[in-house]
């Protein structure tokens, strides 16, 4: 399944699933956040509840929604009109591409959308976010981590066994990619919830690349 189809077959029910799993990450991302600047991306499904708060974190500026489809757009159209959020602006692009100049952004919000796509992906959408992203910007990433206790191996093996349930989320490593690519980790921690592996990583573009 691809990310496409996995945001669509999600968008009913993520709200829910991120406002009792995932919401404290979403307020972490305000938070760490504050000092940025004001252009500021967000690539998740497009009915994430933490949208309205990464919104409203940036009155001053211009906050994006990523799109894969046409579909995923009317998804977040009907989203923002029932949360009346009237400052996001949805932009529709194939996968992977991201409509920003290089150096055009000041933070990336990638919720929930690398445990989505397959690894082997990785390197090359790093690469592009990279791209759009100004020096000293930051890239905010939650996903999915690799279960390390016996809650997260539940949680884990449902989603193997059970793939109408997953939608195609699956654990992922993402810090190994990033440190790769050339970004500087803040902050790598487990955010474990009811057991579900969560993982909030918090990379940054160097101001000066070597």
């Amino acid at each position: 399944m691809d990310v496409e189809n996995s945001y669509f077959a999600v968008s009913r029910v993520f709200n829910a699933w991120v406002r009792v799993i995932e919401y404290h990450t979403r307020q972490m991302e305000v938070l760490d956040s504050g000092p940025l600047g004001t252009r500021r991306l967000i690539i998740s499904p497009p009915t994430d509840a933490g949208i309205p708060l990464l919104v409203a974190a940036n009155p001053h500026g211009e906050t994006q929604l990523l799109c894969f489809s046409d579909r995923t757009e009317q998804i977040a159209a009907t989203f923002c009109g029932k949360n009346q959020i009237d400052a996001l602006i949805t932009r529709v692009e194939p996968f992977f591409h991201i409509p920003a100049p290089d150096q055009g952004l000041s933070a990336v919000y990638a919720n929930c959308l690398f445990d989505f796509c397959a690894e082997d992906h990785f390197d090359s959408m790093l690469a592009e976010i990279w791209r759009v992203l100004e020096p000293s910007g930051v890239l905010f990433a939650v996903y999915m981590d690799y279960p390390t206790h016996f809650g997260g191996r539940v949680w884990a093996s449902i989603f193997d066994h059970f793939s109408l349930l997953s939608n195609g989320c699956y654990p992922v490593s993402v810090v190994p990619n990033l440190v790769r690519r050339g970004y500087r980790i803040l902050r790598d921690m487990p955010v474990n919830k009811f057991g579900f592996p969560v993982r909030y990583v918090v990379s940054e573009k160097p101001a000066q690349v070597a």
